[in-house]
Parts: structure tokens; sequence; C-alpha cells
């Protein structure tokens, strides 16, 4: 059922499309990995957008130990060769930075967040904008922080990042031990003044009753949605919607989602579509992922629930989704767990069409660490590979 003919550079995949369909064939082009010896976390974030794409690598020692880059790559031409033309770091380079651990990219712009997760100073932890020049090189253009001394009550800063247009989200990451919540910061870029302002604060209504906010994080026009795992609790999280007011940059809380069966909740938005995936949902913890979409009047309801076309036991379906337009992809295994031979990661694509939500392909290059961050564009996907012990890689793929 499934095939692959590795190349250098690129991998021709035969995908079994499901009852009613015959075996396709999609692309699947590799990008080149930097020139360096610390790639072990090549991968960590990817994102994609037209004919742009990031790859966070945290852990490369740019300026010391675990100082982060992210790199661009750029396609030439419609169905082109990707090839890397960017290496980013912060101006103030510094070591245990973390820097690219999380990645966005939209409409000629990058965001990449630094976030130490332990014992750093309030001033440390930013996200950073990058924009090409008059010159077409990136650069840096904006460093964007939180309020002095507010570290102490809602954790470490730039946990997640999310991008749309001229507006940012960045996230802190609360207590895991659950004793306070974190928060989301809203930035707007003003073109009159040429710069980047905190325009909003947003909280969980009700404390960290139903999870701690500040994990994933995604931003598409009007609409956030954010995370709140409950952590080791093992209690089911949560995922708050927030609506900003078309006439201001007022941001109200529209509605929580509640029994969210995940430790790192794994969320994306679309327009009206949000997907969540809940690797630990289920008797067995095969997992799913749910579809919710917003009815005209602005209610969130449930619009179906994915599963694998073969669940397994602690499958980890829904570890990592990503939806865009008519597609949605899910990380999970397709191998029963608690052995020691033939566990392998994959990655589960779903098409909506005139019978609702079908698994269409199920993209697998035979790596336990495949689809550690996923990202959609049109009809392109990004999928990355981060092993613990070996190099990342990081894949572009055609979906069909």
């Amino acid at each position: 059922m499934f095939t692959s003919i590795l190349r250098r550079g690129a991998l021709l995949i035969g995908l079994w499309l499901g009852v009613g369909s015959g075996p396709a064939s999609a692309q699947i082009y590799e990008l080149p990995r930097p020139d360096t010896s610390e790639t072990k976390t090549f991968g960590v974030s990817v994102a994609i957008d037209d004919t742009i794409a990031v790859v966070g690598a945290s852990g490369e020692a740019a300026c010391g130990n675990n100082a982060g880059a992210a790199y661009v790559y750029e396609r030439s031409g419609a169905g082109g060769v990707w090839s890397r033309v960017a290496r980013l770091a912060p101006e103030a380079c510094r070591a245990n930075a973390f820097f690219g651990e999380r990645v966005d990219v939209d409409n000629g712009r990058i965001i990449v967040s630094a976030s130490s997760e332990f014992f750093a100073y309030e001033k440390s932890n930013a996200a950073y904008i990058y924009e090409r020049n008059d010159g077409g090189d990136w650069v840096q253009t904006a460093r964007l922080t939180r309020p002095v001394g507010t570290d102490q009550e809602e954790g470490v800063f730039a946990a997640g990042v999310a991008l749309d247009g001229d507006r940012a989200a960045v996230t802190t990451s609360g207590d895991i031990d659950g004793q306070y919540g974190g928060a989301v910061y809203l930035f707007a870029y003003n073109r009159d003044r040429d710069r980047w302002t905190r325009t909003a604060r947003l909280t969980s209504p009700n404390g960290v009753a139903n999870g701690v906010l500040g994990g994933g994080v995604d931003l598409d026009g009007n609409r956030l949605a954010v995370a709140a795992s409950t952590y080791f609790e093992r209690k089911p999280g949560a995922v708050y919607l927030f609506r900003r007011s078309p006439e201001t940059e007022t941001w109200l809380f529209e509605t929580r989602i509640d029994g969210v069966q995940d430790f790192f909740i794994s969320l994306d938005l679309d327009g009206r579509t949000l997907v969540v995936g809940e690797s630990r949902a289920g008797d067995d913890e095969s997992g799913r992922a749910t579809v919710y979409r917003q009815d005209d009047d602005g209610a969130w309801g449930r619009a179906a629930v994915l599963r694998p076309s073969t669940p397994y036991e602690g499958g980890a379906f829904g570890s990592t989704v990503s939806v865009r337009d008519n597609w949605v992809l899910v990380t999970g295994y397709d191998e029963q767990l608690g052995q020691d031979f033939n566990i392998d990661r994959v990655v589960y694509a779903f098409r909506e069409g005139d019978r609702g939500w079908e698994q269409r392909t199920i993209i697998d290059i035979g790596q336990v660490a495949f689809g550690a961050a996923i990202d959609q564009d049109d009809e392109s996907a990004i999928i990355s590979s981060v092993p613990e012990t070996e190099d990342g890689s990081v894949y572009v793929v055609r979906l069909q």
C-alpha cells in the first residue's frame, strides 16, 4: 500500500487514496539542511506561505549552546526548486535563547520566538519580526516583548507565536503546575509610524480551572485560538476562542471548547474552521482530531471527528494538526506501540468533499520522528522529522 523511492533532494511516493479511488503519486521534496553539524533540532518548527518556507533549529550553537537559528527557503517559479536564502538569528544573540522554537510566516513577514524555558530574565525572551529590505535580504525589523515585571504572573514569554498580516500573537507559558495561568499578547503594526505596538493582553476568564492558558496559538483575521492544558493532572484541557472588533483593536472572549484530551494541545485555525488534536482521547488513547466550525450567528460547533483508518492503542493520533481550506493533516502512529519493531509515525491527510471528511492519503517516510511539526498553504504542506539523536529533516509535500 505504500512504496517509496529515495532520490537526492526529492522522493517520489505512491499513496493509497482509500476506498473508491486508486493509487496516486505525490512529490515530496526534502529541503537542504544547513551547512552545520548542529542540525539535531532542525525542523523543531516549520511554517510555509506561498513561495516562502521557514524552519526553526532552536538547539543550534550560533553564539553559544542552544542559541538557536531559523532558516528561510524560497521556491523559484511554480513548482520550482526550494533553495535556502537566509539564516536568521537575533541581533543580540545569546546562549540558551532557543531562538527558532516557534516560527510563523505570512505575507512576506516572519516571526520567530526566542523563549528560554527555565529561569529566564524577564527581558531576555522575545519574538522577532523579519522582513526583506530593499536589497532583498531578510533583516530584523522588530523585537516584541511584554511589559517589565510580569514574568512571575504569567510564565515564560514567547512560548507560542502566530502571525497574520499586520498583527501578531505571542503567548506566555503560564505555570504547568497549575498555580497561575498564562496570557496572550497582541501586537499590531502601524504603517504610518513604521513600528509594532502592544494592543491587548488576553487571559482566561476563569483562571486555571479549565487549564493553563498559553500553549498552542493561532491567529487568522479577527479570530484567535489558544490552548489551555491541565498538563500533569491528566484532566481534560480546553481551547479558548477570542474575536476582535472590526472597528477597534479590542479583543473579546467568545467561547471555550472543553474536554480536550492532551498534554500539549495542538490546534490550527483557518477562517471559521478550527482543528484541535487530542492524542490522549479514547479509552485506549488512540487519539482523535476534532473539526469545529463557526456558523453565521457566531456559534462554534463540532463539525467532524477524525480518526485514522486503523486506530492503534496509544497511537497518539492528533499529536500535531494543521488545516487549510479543505485539507486537514494529523500526525499519529500507524503501527502498534509497545513493540520493538515496525513503530512508524506518519501524517494522515483528510480532505473534505461531498461526503464529508475522508482520509485520502498517508504520508510516510518510515521514520518514528516524522510529523514533529506541520504547516500548510494552498495544496503544499511542510512536514519535519526531528529524531532525538540524529539530524532533523524537513519535507515539502504537494497534496493532490
